[in-house]
Protein backbone atom coordinates (compact mmCIF):
# COMPACT_ATOMS: atom_id res chain seq x y z
CA UNK A 1 0.00 0.00 0.00
CA UNK A 2 1.47 3.08 -1.14
CA UNK A 3 2.62 5.68 2.02
CA UNK A 4 0.12 8.25 2.62
CA UNK A 5 -2.36 7.49 -0.33
CA UNK A 6 -5.21 6.98 2.01
CA UNK A 7 -4.33 8.99 4.59
CA UNK A 8 -7.20 11.16 4.19
CA UNK A 9 -9.40 8.86 5.01
CA UNK A 10 -7.68 6.85 7.24
CA UNK A 11 -7.90 9.77 9.24
CA UNK A 12 -12.02 9.37 9.80
CA UNK A 13 -12.00 7.12 12.60
CA UNK A 14 -14.91 5.04 11.98
CA UNK A 15 -12.65 3.53 8.94
CA UNK A 16 -9.32 3.89 10.48
CA UNK A 17 -5.72 1.32 9.96
CA UNK A 18 -8.05 -1.40 10.79
CA UNK A 19 -10.53 -1.13 8.28
CA UNK A 20 -8.95 0.25 5.84
CA UNK A 21 -6.59 -2.81 5.88
CA UNK A 22 -10.07 -4.88 5.55
CA UNK A 23 -10.53 -2.84 2.48
CA UNK A 24 -7.58 -3.65 0.68
CA UNK A 25 -8.33 -7.17 1.54
CA UNK A 26 -11.84 -7.27 -0.10
CA UNK A 27 -13.01 -8.17 -3.75
CA UNK A 28 -16.23 -6.66 -4.92
CA UNK A 29 -18.61 -7.65 -7.89
CA UNK A 30 -19.99 -4.62 -9.44
CA UNK A 31 -22.59 -6.42 -11.77
CA UNK A 32 -23.03 -3.47 -14.44
CA UNK A 33 -21.02 -0.71 -15.79
CA UNK A 34 -23.38 1.96 -16.55
CA UNK A 35 -23.66 5.43 -14.89
CA UNK A 36 -23.96 3.72 -11.80
CA UNK A 37 -21.40 1.03 -12.09
CA UNK A 38 -18.90 3.34 -13.49
CA UNK A 39 -18.67 6.21 -10.50
CA UNK A 40 -19.31 3.22 -7.60
CA UNK A 41 -16.57 1.12 -9.40
CA UNK A 42 -13.86 4.24 -9.39
CA UNK A 43 -14.69 5.41 -5.83
CA UNK A 44 -14.13 2.26 -4.28
CA UNK A 45 -10.69 2.19 -6.78
CA UNK A 46 -9.98 4.98 -5.01
CA UNK A 47 -10.78 4.32 -1.55
CA UNK A 48 -8.52 1.53 -1.53
CA UNK A 49 -10.67 -1.60 -2.09
CA UNK A 50 -8.39 -4.44 -2.69
CA UNK A 51 -10.26 -6.58 -5.71
CA UNK A 52 -13.18 -5.39 -8.54
CA UNK A 53 -14.58 -7.29 -10.59
CA UNK A 54 -16.41 -5.90 -13.31
CA UNK A 55 -19.59 -7.36 -14.96
CA UNK A 56 -21.23 -6.00 -18.07
CA UNK A 57 -22.84 -7.39 -21.62
CA UNK A 58 -22.51 -3.80 -22.93
CA UNK A 59 -20.34 -1.78 -25.30
CA UNK A 60 -19.90 1.76 -25.19
CA UNK A 61 -22.38 4.47 -26.97
CA UNK A 62 -22.60 8.19 -27.56
CA UNK A 63 -25.71 8.86 -25.47
CA UNK A 64 -23.66 7.12 -22.13
CA UNK A 65 -21.05 9.84 -21.97
CA UNK A 66 -22.87 12.43 -20.50
CA UNK A 67 -23.54 10.41 -17.39
CA UNK A 68 -21.15 7.27 -17.29
CA UNK A 69 -17.52 7.95 -15.92
CA UNK A 70 -14.21 6.18 -17.09
CA UNK A 71 -15.74 6.35 -20.57
CA UNK A 72 -14.05 8.73 -23.79
CA UNK A 73 -15.38 10.06 -27.32
CA UNK A 74 -12.99 7.33 -28.53
CA UNK A 75 -14.62 4.29 -26.54
CA UNK A 76 -17.81 5.21 -28.33
CA UNK A 77 -16.22 5.29 -31.97
CA UNK A 78 -14.92 2.18 -31.25
CA UNK A 79 -17.54 0.37 -29.85
CA UNK A 80 -15.42 -0.27 -27.03
CA UNK A 81 -16.83 -3.18 -24.46
CA UNK A 82 -17.75 -1.53 -21.30
CA UNK A 83 -16.28 -3.94 -19.01
CA UNK A 84 -12.68 -3.50 -20.61
CA UNK A 85 -12.92 -0.02 -21.16
CA UNK A 86 -13.81 0.61 -17.27
CA UNK A 87 -10.61 -1.55 -16.40
CA UNK A 88 -8.30 -0.29 -18.29
CA UNK A 89 -9.18 3.69 -16.72
CA UNK A 90 -9.40 2.16 -12.94
CA UNK A 91 -5.94 0.66 -13.53
CA UNK A 92 -4.59 4.05 -14.67
CA UNK A 93 -6.73 5.13 -11.46
CA UNK A 94 -4.67 3.39 -9.04
CA UNK A 95 -1.58 0.28 -9.77
CA UNK A 96 -2.93 -1.09 -6.44
CA UNK A 97 -6.01 -2.82 -7.04
CA UNK A 98 -6.75 -5.43 -8.86
CA UNK A 99 -9.64 -5.50 -12.06
CA UNK A 100 -11.02 -7.89 -13.10
CA UNK A 101 -13.20 -7.26 -15.99
CA UNK A 102 -15.40 -9.74 -17.66
CA UNK A 103 -17.37 -9.13 -20.47
CA UNK A 104 -20.49 -11.07 -19.82
CA UNK A 105 -24.15 -11.46 -19.35
CA UNK A 106 -25.00 -11.83 -15.90
CA UNK A 107 -27.73 -14.20 -16.09
CA UNK A 108 -29.12 -17.38 -14.02
CA UNK A 109 -26.60 -19.46 -15.79
CA UNK A 110 -23.85 -17.50 -15.61
CA UNK A 111 -24.39 -15.89 -11.99
CA UNK A 112 -22.94 -17.83 -9.45
CA UNK A 113 -19.51 -18.22 -11.42
CA UNK A 114 -19.19 -14.47 -11.80
CA UNK A 115 -19.84 -13.81 -8.26
CA UNK A 116 -17.51 -16.60 -6.90
CA UNK A 117 -15.33 -15.28 -3.88
CA UNK A 118 -16.54 -11.94 -3.92
CA UNK A 119 -17.69 -10.52 -0.12
CA UNK A 120 -20.47 -7.87 -1.75
CA UNK A 121 -22.53 -7.03 -4.70
CA UNK A 122 -22.73 -3.25 -6.13
CA UNK A 123 -26.05 -3.14 -8.33
CA UNK A 124 -25.21 -1.15 -11.47
CA UNK A 125 -28.31 -2.65 -13.72
CA UNK A 126 -30.72 -0.63 -14.98
CA UNK A 127 -33.92 -3.15 -14.96
CA UNK A 128 -35.99 -5.26 -12.65
CA UNK A 129 -35.63 -8.88 -13.32
CA UNK A 130 -31.36 -8.28 -13.02
CA UNK A 131 -32.08 -6.71 -9.75
CA UNK A 132 -34.24 -10.02 -9.18
CA UNK A 133 -31.79 -12.33 -9.70
CA UNK A 134 -29.22 -10.29 -7.66
CA UNK A 135 -31.63 -10.65 -4.71
CA UNK A 136 -31.47 -14.39 -5.57
CA UNK A 137 -27.97 -14.69 -5.81
CA UNK A 138 -27.07 -12.58 -2.99
CA UNK A 139 -28.83 -14.69 -0.87
CA UNK A 140 -27.74 -18.15 -2.07
CA UNK A 141 -24.16 -16.61 -1.43
CA UNK A 142 -24.70 -15.38 1.95
CA UNK A 143 -23.51 -11.81 0.78
CA UNK A 144 -24.64 -8.28 1.19
CA UNK A 145 -25.91 -6.48 -2.14
CA UNK A 146 -26.19 -2.76 -2.12
CA UNK A 147 -29.37 -1.30 -4.57
CA UNK A 148 -28.87 2.04 -6.44
CA UNK A 149 -31.39 3.04 -9.30
CA UNK A 150 -31.89 6.21 -10.44
CA UNK A 151 -34.08 7.57 -13.36
CA UNK A 152 -35.34 11.38 -14.17
CA UNK A 153 -33.89 13.45 -10.92
CA UNK A 154 -33.98 10.42 -8.34
CA UNK A 155 -31.96 8.22 -7.02
CA UNK A 156 -32.86 5.19 -4.46
CA UNK A 157 -30.27 3.58 -2.70
CA UNK A 158 -30.89 0.42 -0.06
CA UNK A 159 -28.49 -3.00 1.23
CA UNK A 160 -29.68 -6.04 1.71
CA UNK A 161 -28.04 -8.15 4.16
CA UNK A 162 -27.88 -11.43 2.13
CA UNK A 163 -28.90 -13.69 5.48
CA UNK A 164 -32.38 -11.86 7.00
CA UNK A 165 -35.21 -9.49 5.42
CA UNK A 166 -35.80 -7.48 4.56
CA UNK A 167 -34.80 -7.95 0.94
CA UNK A 168 -35.88 -6.27 -2.53
CA UNK A 169 -39.16 -8.84 -3.13
CA UNK A 170 -40.63 -7.95 0.56
CA UNK A 171 -41.20 -4.55 -1.60
CA UNK A 172 -41.93 -6.38 -5.05
CA UNK A 173 -43.12 -9.38 -5.22
CA UNK A 174 -43.82 -9.65 -9.07
CA UNK A 175 -42.35 -8.00 -11.89
CA UNK A 176 -44.46 -5.53 -13.22
CA UNK A 177 -46.38 -5.60 -16.53
CA UNK A 178 -43.97 -4.66 -19.12
CA UNK A 179 -44.12 -0.83 -19.93
CA UNK A 180 -45.66 0.16 -16.86
CA UNK A 181 -42.19 1.22 -14.90
CA UNK A 182 -40.91 4.87 -16.05
CA UNK A 183 -37.27 4.14 -17.71
CA UNK A 184 -34.66 5.99 -19.11
CA UNK A 185 -36.24 6.07 -22.65
CA UNK A 186 -39.62 7.38 -21.33
CA UNK A 187 -38.42 9.66 -18.31
CA UNK A 188 -35.14 10.48 -19.15
CA UNK A 189 -32.22 10.78 -16.33
CA UNK A 190 -29.64 13.45 -15.38
CA UNK A 191 -25.96 12.54 -14.42
CA UNK A 192 -25.61 14.29 -10.96
CA UNK A 193 -28.79 11.77 -9.95
CA UNK A 194 -26.57 8.64 -10.76
CA UNK A 195 -23.71 9.92 -9.65
CA UNK A 196 -25.58 10.67 -6.11
CA UNK A 197 -26.74 7.14 -6.17
CA UNK A 198 -23.51 5.80 -7.04
CA UNK A 199 -21.81 7.75 -4.12
CA UNK A 200 -23.94 6.76 -1.79
CA UNK A 201 -24.09 3.13 -2.85
CA UNK A 202 -19.88 3.76 -2.78
CA UNK A 203 -20.27 4.72 1.08
CA UNK A 204 -22.67 1.83 2.20
CA UNK A 205 -19.95 -0.28 0.46
CA UNK A 206 -17.19 0.81 2.50
CA UNK A 207 -19.23 0.72 5.80
CA UNK A 208 -19.74 -2.25 5.31
CA UNK A 209 -16.48 -3.70 4.57
CA UNK A 210 -14.57 -1.99 7.16
CA UNK A 211 -16.99 -2.83 10.14
CA UNK A 212 -18.96 -6.03 8.78
CA UNK A 213 -22.27 -5.16 9.97
CA UNK A 214 -24.90 -5.88 7.40
CA UNK A 215 -27.54 -5.72 9.72
CA UNK A 216 -26.61 -2.13 11.25
CA UNK A 217 -27.34 -1.02 7.62
CA UNK A 218 -30.34 -3.00 6.13
CA UNK A 219 -33.77 -2.07 6.26
CA UNK A 220 -33.74 1.32 5.46
CA UNK A 221 -33.54 3.11 2.06
CA UNK A 222 -32.68 6.38 0.92
CA UNK A 223 -34.56 8.18 -1.18
CA UNK A 224 -32.43 11.49 -2.83
CA UNK A 225 -33.74 14.08 -4.87
CA UNK A 226 -30.84 16.12 -6.35
CA UNK A 227 -33.36 18.50 -7.94
CA UNK A 228 -35.43 19.59 -5.43
CA UNK A 229 -32.70 19.71 -3.10
CA UNK A 230 -34.61 17.04 -0.80
CA UNK A 231 -33.69 13.85 0.38
CA UNK A 232 -35.53 11.15 2.84
CA UNK A 233 -34.55 7.53 4.36
CA UNK A 234 -37.42 5.24 4.94
CA UNK A 235 -38.33 2.18 6.85
CA UNK A 236 -38.57 -0.64 5.14
CA UNK A 237 -40.01 -4.07 6.59
CA UNK A 238 -39.34 -7.46 5.75
CA UNK A 239 -42.33 -9.62 4.68
CA UNK A 240 -42.66 -12.78 6.94
CA UNK A 241 -44.07 -14.73 4.31
CA UNK A 242 -41.29 -13.40 1.31
CA UNK A 243 -40.20 -16.20 -1.17
CA UNK A 244 -36.87 -15.15 -0.68
CA UNK A 245 -35.29 -14.19 2.33
CA UNK A 246 -38.58 -16.32 4.18
CA UNK A 247 -38.82 -19.57 1.87
CA UNK A 248 -35.49 -19.68 0.12
CA UNK A 249 -37.16 -19.38 -3.16
CA UNK A 250 -35.00 -18.38 -5.66
CA UNK A 251 -36.76 -18.49 -9.19
CA UNK A 252 -34.85 -16.01 -10.83
CA UNK A 253 -31.62 -17.98 -9.90
CA UNK A 254 -33.01 -20.95 -11.16
CA UNK A 255 -33.69 -19.26 -14.44
CA UNK A 256 -37.54 -18.71 -14.29
CA UNK A 257 -39.19 -16.44 -17.16
CA UNK A 258 -35.49 -15.99 -18.49
CA UNK A 259 -35.55 -14.26 -21.73
CA UNK A 260 -33.06 -15.40 -24.44
CA UNK A 261 -33.54 -11.48 -26.32
CA UNK A 262 -34.15 -8.61 -24.29
CA UNK A 263 -34.49 -4.71 -25.60
CA UNK A 264 -31.84 -3.00 -23.88
CA UNK A 265 -32.82 0.50 -22.01
CA UNK A 266 -31.82 3.89 -23.57
CA UNK A 267 -30.66 1.91 -26.98
CA UNK A 268 -32.34 1.36 -30.38
CA UNK A 269 -30.90 -2.81 -29.66
CA UNK A 270 -31.49 -6.25 -28.68
CA UNK A 271 -29.17 -8.91 -27.23
CA UNK A 272 -29.81 -11.90 -28.14
CA UNK A 273 -28.29 -14.80 -25.84
CA UNK A 274 -27.20 -18.55 -27.27
CA UNK A 275 -29.24 -21.13 -25.85
CA UNK A 276 -26.35 -22.07 -23.06
CA UNK A 277 -27.32 -18.31 -21.82
CA UNK A 278 -23.68 -16.82 -22.81
CA UNK A 279 -21.52 -19.78 -21.31
CA UNK A 280 -20.64 -21.12 -24.87
CA UNK A 281 -17.81 -20.08 -26.93
CA UNK A 282 -17.64 -19.12 -30.61
CA UNK A 283 -14.93 -19.35 -33.26
CA UNK A 284 -14.66 -15.82 -33.98
CA UNK A 285 -12.43 -16.05 -37.00
CA UNK A 286 -14.64 -18.32 -38.69
CA UNK A 287 -17.78 -16.16 -37.91
CA UNK A 288 -16.07 -13.70 -39.34
CA UNK A 289 -15.27 -15.27 -42.63
CA UNK A 290 -19.19 -16.65 -42.84
CA UNK A 291 -20.32 -13.31 -42.37
CA UNK A 292 -17.80 -11.17 -44.54
CA UNK A 293 -20.29 -10.97 -47.80
CA UNK A 294 -22.98 -9.41 -45.65
CA UNK A 295 -21.55 -6.41 -45.32
CA UNK A 296 -18.27 -4.75 -43.09
CA UNK A 297 -16.78 -6.92 -40.28
CA UNK A 298 -14.27 -5.92 -38.30
CA UNK A 299 -12.63 -8.19 -36.00
CA UNK A 300 -11.44 -7.53 -32.58
CA UNK A 301 -9.93 -9.76 -29.65
CA UNK A 302 -13.23 -10.06 -27.35
CA UNK A 303 -16.01 -9.49 -30.29
CA UNK A 304 -16.74 -9.06 -34.12
CA UNK A 305 -18.67 -6.18 -35.72
CA UNK A 306 -20.82 -6.57 -38.70
CA UNK A 307 -21.76 -3.94 -40.65
CA UNK A 308 -25.23 -4.57 -42.65
CA UNK A 309 -27.74 -2.10 -44.23
CA UNK A 310 -30.26 -2.22 -41.76
CA UNK A 311 -28.24 -3.26 -38.67
CA UNK A 312 -25.43 -3.77 -36.93
CA UNK A 313 -24.23 -6.60 -35.29
CA UNK A 314 -21.63 -7.38 -32.46
CA UNK A 315 -20.85 -10.84 -31.71
CA UNK A 316 -18.91 -12.23 -28.42
CA UNK A 317 -16.76 -14.82 -27.85
CA UNK A 318 -19.53 -16.53 -25.57
CA UNK A 319 -21.61 -16.52 -28.06
CA UNK A 320 -23.75 -13.77 -27.17
CA UNK A 321 -24.99 -11.15 -29.62
CA UNK A 322 -26.48 -7.35 -29.86
CA UNK A 323 -28.28 -6.05 -32.42
CA UNK A 324 -28.11 -2.54 -33.32
CA UNK A 325 -30.95 -0.60 -35.04
CA UNK A 326 -33.25 -3.54 -34.08
CA UNK A 327 -36.09 -2.95 -31.83
CA UNK A 328 -37.82 -5.99 -32.51
CA UNK A 329 -36.72 -9.21 -30.41
CA UNK A 330 -38.17 -11.53 -32.16
CA UNK A 331 -36.74 -10.19 -35.92
CA UNK A 332 -33.61 -10.74 -33.84
CA UNK A 333 -33.52 -13.93 -32.60
CA UNK A 334 -34.21 -15.10 -36.13
CA UNK A 335 -31.16 -13.04 -37.64
CA UNK A 336 -29.22 -15.01 -35.17
CA UNK A 337 -30.20 -17.89 -35.44
CA UNK A 338 -29.81 -17.56 -39.45
CA UNK A 339 -26.30 -15.52 -38.86
CA UNK A 340 -25.36 -17.61 -35.85
CA UNK A 341 -26.33 -20.52 -35.94
CA UNK A 342 -27.83 -21.82 -32.81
Amino acid sequence: MSSGRYSRQVLFKPLGPEGQARLAASRVLVAGCGALGTHAAELLARAGVGELRLVDRDIVEWSNLHRQAGFEEAHAREGAPKADALASWLRRVSSEVRVDARVAELNAATALDLAAGCDLILDGTDNLPARFLLNDLSYRLGVPWIYAGSIGAEAHVQLFSGTEGPCLRCQVPELPPPGTLATCDTAGVIGPAAALAASWQAALALRWLAEGDALALAGRKAVLLPWALQARVVRVLADPDCPVCARRELGALEGAGAERSTVLCGRRAVQVLPASGGRGTIDLGAAAARLAHLGTVERRERFLRLSAPDFTLTLFADGRALFDGLTDPVRARSLYTRLVGQ
